[in-house]
């Protein structure tokens, strides 16, 4: 399809990851479901995307990305380049529920926590941002929890931290993108999984 765009979704097959990807490659779309490589059902995840992709005829390609490392973002990115020579879209669905009293948390729970999400995010736009603006388009699509605007139930203060720590990210970034014609959509779904 010559309208198709290439995304590349972020945790893909997390919370309303497997639900986006679906709707893109039905829309025509070439999505790239990034899978995290370091977990275990990494190689299932990657099967129920391709199963997927074969039983209802659409392009979803699954793809090792890490958002904690490195050197995992990059070869992603770079993958997608060498394949399809542009990345139009992407949607960082790397914000995933966190429950509990504040105070159980370890430090280094929490550093694990904002490492996967804020900082996963800080890396994949690294990794993709110089071919957008490179072609001087694109698209960054944030799925933000709706606890990032406060007021939300206790048990939530990771999560509400790490949300609204994107949430600033992605206002940020929209306002420094916007002068290179990259796009930028900040969406609130509201707690999901």
């Amino acid at each position: 399809m010559s309208n198709s765009k290439i995304i590349l979704v972020t945790e893909a097959s997390e919370g309303v990851g497997p639900l986006i990807v679906g709707a893109l490659a039905h829309g025509g779309h070439i999505v790239y479901a990034a899978v995290d490589g370091c977990t275990g059902s990494a190689s299932r995840q990657a099967v129920r995307f391709r199963s997927y992709a074969a039983a209802q005829g659409v392009d979803v390609r699954p793809i090792t990305l890490d958002p904690t490392a490195d050197r995992s973002v990059g070869s992603a990115s770079r993958r997608i380049m060498r394949e399809m020579g542009r990345i139009d879209a992407v949607i960082h669905n790397g914000m995933q529920p966190i429950f509990g009293p504040a105070e159980a948390f370890l430090p280094a729970q929490l550093a694990t926590s904002y490492d996967r999400s804020i900082l996963g995010a800080q890396r994949v736009m690294r990794a993709i941002l110089p071919h957008m603006r490179h072609r001087s388009q694109g698209l960054v699509v944030w799925l933000v929890s709706s606890a990032s605007a406060g007021g939300a139930a206790p048990y939530l203060a990771v999560h509400c931290s790490i949300a609204a720590g994107l949430d600033a990210m992605a206002v940020q970034y929209a306002r420094e993108l916007a002068r290179w014609g990259i796009e930028t959509s900040i969406v609130m779904p509201g707690l999901f999984g």
